[in-house]
């Protein structure tokens, strides 16, 4: 039986568990990265409830150091991001709750030109087939001093990082990843060259968590 995902929300973290997202004080973030071994491993409830910085957070608060404006969240999830961050929109392919908008197609937003300050797409734009059309139709309801926000890592950690956490992994083991069309990570050349192709140009690269991943952060070419 086919399910109706237009009715139906299905859950990615629990909505209410370690919200909003904040920056954490930095012997909670020693003390996580010294049990990095341990948090790949474990599910964000559990990482909470032991007092520590889960994995999947932790784009989100580096997210949260760069965003401006209005954002709009590509790929949302559970929404986690613009929940904290408090001032924008979610969206996604799939009904996961929490999200604002549930779209058929990344490339094809329900937003007029120039509608957001900053478009984010946080671990997501490897799981987006059409990603260069994607990025393009962000680059259309950016303002023009907009920017956008994406964090990535590498195809060989995301491998890695997929295997390692499936069990705990919502998005991978419940919307199950299609390996003919999406990707494991993006290096930092192709993201570059991907990028320049929709009209942007990278300002700048943050590494975060041991330098595993990255924030990319890029302005629109004039």
């Amino acid at each position: 039986m086919k399910k109706n995902y237009k009715t139906r929300a299905v859950r990615y973290y629990d909505p209410k568990l370690g919200m909003p997202i904040t920056q954490p004080r930095k012997i909670k973030t020693l003390l996580s990265r010294l049990a990095l071994p341990l948090l790949s491993l474990v599910s964000r409830e559990k990482s909470i409830k032991m007092k520590l910085v889960p994995i999947d957070d932790e784009r989100v608060i580096i997210a949260l150091l760069h965003a401006k404006g209005r954002v709009l969240d590509v790929g949302c999830g559970a929404n986690n991001f613009i929940r904290s961050y408090g001032n924008g929109v979610g969206v996604d392919v799939f009904p996961w709750e929490g999200c604002d908008i549930v779209v058929k197609d990344a490339s094809k937003l329900p937003f007029p030109k120039g509608d957001f300050d900053t478009v984010s797409f946080l671990a997501c734009l490897n799981h987006i087939a059409n990603r260069k059309e994607a990025l393009i139709e962000a680059n259309r309801v950016l303002k023009d001093d907009g920017q956008i926000l994406i964090t990535m890592i590498t195809p060989r950690w995301g491998k890695f990082i997929h295997w390692i956490r499936f069990s705990n992994d919502p998005d991978h083991k419940t919307r199950h990843i299609n390996h003919g069309s999406e990707q494991l990570g993006i290096n930092s050349v192709d993201m570059q060259h991907l990028l320049a192709e929709a009209g942007f140009c990278i300002n700048k690269r943050v590494r975060f968590v041991f330098g595993l991943n990255s924030l990319y952060v890029a302005k629109k070419i004039h």
